[in-house]
Protein backbone atom coordinates (compact mmCIF):
# COMPACT_ATOMS: atom_id res chain seq x y z
CA UNK A 1 0.00 0.00 0.00
CA UNK A 2 1.42 3.32 -1.00
CA UNK A 3 0.26 5.51 2.14
CA UNK A 4 1.97 5.13 5.25
CA UNK A 5 0.15 6.49 8.58
CA UNK A 6 1.27 8.14 11.89
CA UNK A 7 1.51 6.04 14.73
CA UNK A 8 -0.65 6.63 17.21
CA UNK A 9 -1.52 5.38 20.89
CA UNK A 10 -4.96 5.38 22.34
CA UNK A 11 -4.69 8.91 23.75
CA UNK A 12 -5.27 9.85 19.93
CA UNK A 13 -9.10 8.85 20.38
CA UNK A 14 -9.33 12.07 23.06
CA UNK A 15 -7.25 14.83 20.73
CA UNK A 16 -7.63 13.98 16.97
CA UNK A 17 -8.67 16.76 14.85
CA UNK A 18 -11.52 15.14 13.89
CA UNK A 19 -13.80 12.60 16.38
CA UNK A 20 -16.94 11.39 15.82
CA UNK A 21 -18.88 8.79 18.65
CA UNK A 22 -21.85 7.06 17.50
CA UNK A 23 -23.71 5.14 20.35
CA UNK A 24 -26.42 2.44 20.34
CA UNK A 25 -27.91 -0.23 22.27
CA UNK A 26 -28.27 -3.72 21.31
CA UNK A 27 -29.75 -6.75 22.72
CA UNK A 28 -27.34 -8.87 22.66
CA UNK A 29 -24.76 -10.17 26.00
CA UNK A 30 -21.31 -7.78 25.42
CA UNK A 31 -19.31 -10.91 25.15
CA UNK A 32 -21.46 -11.93 21.95
CA UNK A 33 -20.74 -8.47 20.90
CA UNK A 34 -16.88 -8.54 21.53
CA UNK A 35 -16.87 -12.03 19.60
CA UNK A 36 -18.79 -10.91 16.31
CA UNK A 37 -16.25 -7.27 16.76
CA UNK A 38 -13.14 -8.48 17.48
CA UNK A 39 -12.83 -12.37 16.90
CA UNK A 40 -14.43 -12.70 13.56
CA UNK A 41 -13.51 -9.66 11.17
CA UNK A 42 -14.44 -12.09 8.30
CA UNK A 43 -18.15 -11.62 9.42
CA UNK A 44 -17.66 -7.50 8.75
CA UNK A 45 -19.08 -7.94 5.22
CA UNK A 46 -22.23 -9.16 6.83
CA UNK A 47 -23.39 -6.23 8.83
CA UNK A 48 -20.85 -3.31 7.85
CA UNK A 49 -22.21 -2.53 4.46
CA UNK A 50 -18.99 -1.08 3.38
CA UNK A 51 -16.77 -3.38 4.05
CA UNK A 52 -16.35 -6.29 1.54
CA UNK A 53 -13.24 -8.05 2.91
CA UNK A 54 -11.82 -7.60 6.44
CA UNK A 55 -9.51 -10.82 8.04
CA UNK A 56 -6.27 -11.36 9.80
CA UNK A 57 -3.14 -11.29 8.63
CA UNK A 58 -1.12 -14.23 9.97
CA UNK A 59 -1.64 -16.64 12.31
CA UNK A 60 -3.20 -16.77 15.69
CA UNK A 61 -3.35 -16.12 18.65
CA UNK A 62 -5.13 -12.66 17.81
CA UNK A 63 -5.67 -9.74 20.20
CA UNK A 64 -3.02 -6.55 20.69
CA UNK A 65 -0.18 -6.23 17.74
CA UNK A 66 -2.62 -8.42 15.51
CA UNK A 67 -2.73 -7.00 12.25
CA UNK A 68 -6.15 -6.99 10.08
CA UNK A 69 -6.48 -6.19 6.31
CA UNK A 70 -9.41 -4.14 5.46
CA UNK A 71 -11.15 -3.08 2.02
CA UNK A 72 -14.12 -0.67 2.14
CA UNK A 73 -16.06 -0.34 -1.28
CA UNK A 74 -13.94 -2.84 -3.38
CA UNK A 75 -11.85 0.57 -3.33
CA UNK A 76 -10.01 1.65 -0.49
CA UNK A 77 -7.57 -1.12 1.42
CA UNK A 78 -6.12 -1.05 4.44
CA UNK A 79 -3.90 -2.79 7.11
CA UNK A 80 -4.89 -1.78 10.76
CA UNK A 81 -2.97 -2.99 13.95
CA UNK A 82 -5.23 -4.08 17.03
CA UNK A 83 -3.94 -1.42 19.58
CA UNK A 84 -6.70 -2.72 22.49
CA UNK A 85 -8.64 -6.34 23.25
CA UNK A 86 -10.45 -6.15 26.59
CA UNK A 87 -13.22 -9.12 25.61
CA UNK A 88 -16.74 -7.68 26.33
CA UNK A 89 -15.36 -4.63 27.32
CA UNK A 90 -13.43 -2.37 24.16
CA UNK A 91 -11.41 -3.28 20.84
CA UNK A 92 -9.82 -0.21 19.15
CA UNK A 93 -7.18 -0.71 16.15
CA UNK A 94 -5.16 2.04 14.27
CA UNK A 95 -4.81 2.36 10.39
CA UNK A 96 -1.11 1.32 9.32
CA UNK A 97 -1.18 2.07 6.03
CA UNK A 98 -3.61 2.49 3.67
CA UNK A 99 -4.29 3.32 -0.72
CA UNK A 100 -6.16 6.26 0.01
CA UNK A 101 -4.50 9.60 0.08
CA UNK A 102 -4.80 12.47 2.85
CA UNK A 103 -5.19 10.41 5.80
CA UNK A 104 -2.19 10.78 8.36
CA UNK A 105 -3.51 8.73 11.37
CA UNK A 106 -6.86 7.06 12.38
CA UNK A 107 -8.04 4.90 15.01
CA UNK A 108 -11.27 3.53 15.93
CA UNK A 109 -12.56 2.40 19.06
CA UNK A 110 -15.96 0.37 20.12
CA UNK A 111 -16.45 -0.32 24.13
CA UNK A 112 -19.39 -2.04 25.06
CA UNK A 113 -20.75 -1.33 28.53
CA UNK A 114 -23.70 -4.70 29.67
CA UNK A 115 -27.05 -3.06 30.67
CA UNK A 116 -28.40 -6.16 31.56
CA UNK A 117 -27.70 -9.82 30.88
CA UNK A 118 -28.38 -9.62 27.92
CA UNK A 119 -28.02 -6.15 26.35
CA UNK A 120 -24.81 -3.76 25.90
CA UNK A 121 -24.42 -0.55 25.03
CA UNK A 122 -21.92 0.24 22.52
CA UNK A 123 -20.08 3.19 21.86
CA UNK A 124 -17.92 3.54 18.73
CA UNK A 125 -15.38 6.48 18.15
CA UNK A 126 -13.97 7.42 14.66
CA UNK A 127 -10.64 9.35 15.27
CA UNK A 128 -8.38 10.66 12.73
CA UNK A 129 -6.01 13.09 11.56
CA UNK A 130 -5.80 14.37 7.76
CA UNK A 131 -4.53 17.06 5.21
CA UNK A 132 -7.79 19.93 5.08
CA UNK A 133 -9.52 17.92 2.22
CA UNK A 134 -10.17 14.71 3.78
CA UNK A 135 -11.01 17.15 6.85
CA UNK A 136 -13.75 19.04 5.04
CA UNK A 137 -15.20 15.53 3.06
CA UNK A 138 -15.01 13.86 7.03
CA UNK A 139 -17.13 17.42 8.33
CA UNK A 140 -19.02 17.56 6.17
CA UNK A 141 -20.16 13.56 5.68
CA UNK A 142 -20.70 13.00 9.97
CA UNK A 143 -24.48 12.75 8.92
CA UNK A 144 -23.42 9.80 6.45
CA UNK A 145 -21.11 8.26 9.03
CA UNK A 146 -24.04 8.26 11.82
CA UNK A 147 -25.63 6.78 9.20
CA UNK A 148 -23.56 3.81 8.61
CA UNK A 149 -23.46 3.24 12.24
CA UNK A 150 -27.55 3.45 12.69
CA UNK A 151 -28.03 0.76 9.67
CA UNK A 152 -24.86 -1.58 10.96
CA UNK A 153 -26.71 -1.80 14.65
CA UNK A 154 -29.42 -4.24 13.74
CA UNK A 155 -27.48 -6.42 11.61
CA UNK A 156 -24.85 -6.59 13.65
CA UNK A 157 -27.24 -7.17 16.56
CA UNK A 158 -28.84 -10.46 14.26
CA UNK A 159 -25.35 -12.04 13.77
CA UNK A 160 -24.78 -11.88 17.54
CA UNK A 161 -27.98 -14.34 18.03
CA UNK A 162 -25.64 -16.97 15.52
CA UNK A 163 -22.60 -18.08 13.98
Amino acid sequence: MKYQLRPEDLGFLDRAPFRRTCTGELRAPAEAVFEQLAVHPEHWPRWFAPADDVHFVGAPPYGVGATRYFRLYRVVRAHERITAWDPGRRFAYRVEETNAPGVTAMMEQWLLEPTSDATTAVSWTLAVDSRPPVHLLLRAGQRHIDQLFRKAMPRLEGLCDRP
